[in-house]
């Protein structure tokens, strides 16, 4: 999913983030997921959806409030920010100035790469330009979340929508690096 130095970087962070290093000793109600106490919190988010808590054993609970607060915070962090990295540079490839790029939102980004055909057709992760666009648009509207706000990872968006974008921005991740691939090879 996340290649190369990137790939080792953000599994190394990850395998900080445990359910045990965010559990309480505190019973919860409701339907909860039974996991392994060091399982990663990034592995089990794609899990959680139907969960009000997840028990770990040994009278050991996290909620699910818990389990969206900083840390999981920090991983889409890092993950937006390899996304506008490669995204930077796959433009800076195509022969962008540095001047030009630094003028640039990210949504002028996402607008140029979208719209050059030739770059689109590298990639092999997207069968349609559609599909990726709205995939591309989805991480950057995210993004604002992530940066900007802290309270609305948990309450302004649901569980659904967040596992979504985790895959969403692992897609364009792939995607992008594949662009990248031939572009460098071409210079």
């Amino acid at each position: 999913m996340y290649l190369g130095d990137f790939k080792v970087f953000f599994n190394d962070i990850s395998s900080r983030f445990t359910l045990e290093s965010i559990s309480r000793e505190k019973t919860l109600d409701g339907k909860l997921l039974k996991r392994n106490p060091t399982e990663l919190l990034w592995n089990v988010l794609d899990f959680v959806k139907d969960s009000d808590g997840i028990d770990i054993g040994n009278g050991k609970f996290v909620s699910i409030e818990s389990f969206f607060r900083k840390r999981t915070r920090i991983l889409f962090f890092i993950l937006i920010h390899e996304f506008e990295s490669r995204l930077y540079r796959v433009h800076k490839w195509n022969g962008y100035s540095l001047e030009r790029l630094d003028n640039m939102s990210l949504n002028d980004m996402i607008r140029d790469l979208v719209n050059d055909s030739k770059v689109i057709e590298i990639q092999n992760v997207y069968t349609s330009v559609n599909e990726f666009r709205d995939d591309l648009k989805a991480v950057s509207s995210f993004r604002n979340i992530i940066v900007h706000t802290n309270r609305k990872l948990l309450t302004g968006i649901g569980i659904e929508n967040l596992i979504n974008r985790k895959n969403q921005t692992a897609q364009c991740l792939l995607a992008l690096q594949e662009i990248l691939d031939v572009l460098e090879k071409r210079q």
